[in-house]
């Protein structure tokens, strides 16, 4: 075999690894870390480079070129504690309402900035494995360290509404969760996070459609 032959050749083998290796799981470890860092923090520079991953993708399957919009995510940021607080004071007396509307959206206002100071990692990727048309599946191992209350908003807002406590006293137990809220990030959480791509579509990219489904998941139980 002469040099250049020798050349294409190994030129070749660098072309077949290359392409092995960006349909190997450890490539779909990166892009959970994205998803994550996009949906549980919010981090500009995670949407951006998430939407980037994605985009050839979804253009040639015809959908939008983005996958998160930074800016709306910002703004349902913003709207989060009225919305909760809007659907929690009807659990609570009409008279009560007025004095707890604030307490309630700052507490509201601590869950949020509670879940996206949580700290996500993903570690490792199973072996991919071929399921119905053709599609390449991976589960994504990852952990996130987050903020462990005595009790969820959600549970201790309905544990006050069902008690018929006073005002006062209503008052000052939120406070004492918006303060739990405010604690470090310390429980170590453990979950899967599934990805796929189809090679026979000509993806790039891991994907997982209902990422949000997850993050949901994880947050309901704090």
């Amino acid at each position: 075999m002469n040099f250049s032959i020798k050349t294409s050749a190994a030129a070749a083998l660098l072309c077949l690894t290359a392409l092995s290796q960006a349909a190997e799981p450890s490539s779909a470890v990166a892009a959970a870390d994205l998803y994550l860092r996009t949906l549980v923090n919010h981090e500009e520079k995670a949407v951006a480079d998430l939407n980037s991953y994605l985009r050839p993708d979804r253009l040639r399957s015809g959908r939008s070129a983005d996958y998160a919009d930074f800016a709306a995510l910002k703004q349902a940021d913003q709207e989060f504690p009225g919305e909760v607080t809007a659907m929690a004071l009807p659990l609570f007396p009409e008279t009560q309402r007025s004095s707890l509307k604030k307490p309630i959206e700052k507490l509201m206002l601590a869950v949020q900035q509670a879940r996206q100071k949580s700290e996500c990692k993903a570690l490792s990727a199973g072996e991919a494995e071929t399921g119905a048309h053709g599609v390449l599946n991976t589960q994504i191992q990852f952990q996130c360290l987050l903020v462990k209350t005595p009790e969820t908003w959600a549970q201790g807002i309905q544990r006050m509404a069902r008690a018929k406590l006073g005002t006062a006293k209503v008052v000052a137990e939120l406070a004492s969760l918006q303060q739990a809220y405010s604690g470090p990030a310390s429980y170590k959480y453990e979950g899967v996070f599934p990805l796929s791509t189809v090679p026979q579509d000509k993806d790039l990219a891991w994907r997982n459609d209902f990422a949000r489904e997850v993050v949901d998941e994880m947050f309901s139980e704090f």
